[in-house]
């Protein structure tokens, strides 16, 4: 799997690489009525990319996505647990309730 994903990520770099060097045209990008300043296609779409990027990996961070990982991690924690439980209440001695209340 890490190979795979190795194999995605140097596949999507050279395909950016070739699209940069296609679009060498200069595209004029206008901020509201402050400026406006030409630069290069591939420049105005990678820091669009970028921008992106920056965006989703905030709110990734702000809404808990690592949250996630401690959720399983506990989860796998208590399954654990009750395992346990499970084995020391079978190896009781005969009579004994576990703690719960019974007739006698």
């Amino acid at each position: 799997m890490k190979y795979l994903k190795v194999s995605i990520l140097f596949g999507l770099a050279i395909v950016g690489v070739l699209f940069g060097i296609s679009n060498q045209q200069s595209s004029t990008v206008h901020f509201f009525w402050y400026f406006s300043k030409s630069y290069p296609l591939y420049l105005v779409l990678f820091a669009s990319f970028l921008a992106g990027t920056l965006v989703a990996l905030g709110y990734g961070i702000m809404s808990g996505g690592d949250m996630k990982a401690e959720e399983r991690r506990l989860n796998r924690r208590i399954d654990d647990l009750k395992g346990r439980i499970r084995q020391a209440g079978s190896s009781q001695p005969p009579g004994h309730t576990n703690g719960r209340p019974g007739l006698f």
